[in-house]
């Protein structure tokens, strides 16, 4: 009977040690298949909420060093990948709920076309800094299960928010027309950013689309912008953007027929690259640039004259351009295309004594073979920049009707758009 008593409490004591083991293990399975929420908000540099935008959550697994989002079998995602998403508030805030554990990366959503860059992320006291080269702009980091992440701090730049709209040459909207390339060229006033950025999109019904532009400097910064179709190009005289302009609105319009896009129904795809450095000549007419080299701003403008060159220069506190060593010769050739354009040496007042419009003494050139000389078709009192050499020139020249530019300089650095 002792025995018997015994027996049942060794198997209640067994019972239950089963059903706490179970109980856990179905605690730690719940635990394991929990989702967590994460929630916060957007700012800018100076602590502005940023309304409108969408936070995201990707999926992410590892590349050999690099993460790419997971692939859902039998989801096509043209252009975003799957996510978890929130959208931020008046005040910035945004809430993301039911997100999967493990890695994931915080972004912003269009992925491929974002409209503002993360600069850095605040979790707690942790500061997340997205890496150069990180797919969507984001930072990656691991969700553990059940998690609830509060008061996260995104620091956002907003990108320019480009407008355009694109017409044929009689005036009608090239609508619908898929792939047509868009480049942003970009030169900051002083020289120290430079870069190209390009993007493959299309028109909607009215010719119009729209494109994020980033901006990466902290000051006014150039923009030079084309449209390619069909092998038809589009570029518009440079603007001026400076960090305050969140938006342009521009029109690109054809000179030349365009064929019907034979291509109509083609899958949208979109394709951004940047490289580091523009090539010379980015003609930039019309502007004020930067040489850093000396501080002093240059221009290039159309005159119809020398005296026209001259009053256009005066009205400016400018003078035709003085070229005074081989850096300064340098530096014009990349920032302008210089081909054919008048600058500030002549000999008008005494034939072969050179001097320069602003005064400034003569301390170096860089003649073309046989230059200075004058020919059987007159005094040759002005200096043109030809080839990126100098050539000596006058009215009775043949090529004189042909030159139309003309560069300024001037030691003023304050700008304005």
């Amino acid at each position: 009977m002792t025995h018997l008593y015994f027996g049942k409490k060794i198997l209640t004591f067994f019972i239950g040690i089963v059903a706490l083991f179970l109980l856990s293990a179905s605690e730690s399975g719940a635990q394991n298949d929990a989702l967590t929420t994460l929630s916060g908000r957007v700012i800018d540099g100076t602590g502005q909420p940023i309304a409108g935008l969408t936070v995201v959550l990707v999926p992410v697994q590892d590349g050999n060093g690099a993460w790419f989002p997971i692939e859902v079998e039998g989801h096509d995602w043209p252009d975003d990948p799957m996510a978890f998403q929130g959208e931020t508030d008046a005040k910035g805030r945004f809430v993301i709920t039911d997100a999967i554990v493990g890695p994931v990366l915080l972004g912003l959503f269009p992925y491929y076309k974002p409209e503002a860059q993360i600069l850095k992320v605040q979790i707690g006291d942790m500061f997340l800094y997205p890496g150069g080269g990180a797919v969507g702009g984001g930072t990656v980091f691991t969700l553990e299960p059940g998690e609830y992440i509060e008061n996260v701090e995104i620091t956002v730049r907003q990108f320019l928010q480009l407008r355009a709209r694109v017409l044929k040459m009689d005036g009608n909207p090239l609508a619908n027309a898929k792939r047509i390339d868009f480049t942003v060229k970009q030169l900051s006033l002083d020289g120290e950013l430079d870069g190209s950025r390009s993007w493959t999109t299309e028109t909607d019904t009215a010719g119009n689309f729209v494109q994020y532009v980033p901006c990466y400097a902290d000051g006014p910064i150039f923009f030079f912008m084309s449209v390619t179709y069909q092998e038809h190009q589009v570029q518009l005289d440079p603007i001026v953007v400076k960090p305050e302009d969140l938006m342009h609105e521009t029109v690109f319009t054809f000179k030349d027929p365009i064929i019907p896009d034979a291509l109509g129904n083609a899958p949208r795809h979109f394709h951004a690259s940047a490289s580091a450095i523009v090539d010379g000549g980015l003609d930039a007419k019309g502007v004020w640039i930067v040489n850093p080299g000396n501080g002093h701003a240059y221009k290039k403008i159309r005159f119809s004259g020398v005296e026209d060159a001259i009053a256009q220069a005066a009205k400016e506190n400018a003078y035709l351009v003085a070229i005074n060593d081989e850096s300064e010769q340098n530096w014009i050739e990349w920032a302008f295309v210089p081909h054919r354009t008048l600058i500030g040496l002549n000999d008008t007042e005494k034939e072969g004594q050179w001097q320069w419009h602003s005064g400034e003494p003569v301390t170096y050139t860089n003649w073309a073979r046989d230059e200075p000389h004058d020919t059987d078709k007159g005094d040759e009192d002005y200096v043109i920049l030809f080839a990126n050499q100098w050539v000596d020139i006058g009215p009775g020249d043949i090529r004189w009707r042909f030159i139309q530019s003309v560069l300024l300089e001037k030691e003023e650095t304050s700008l304005k758009k």
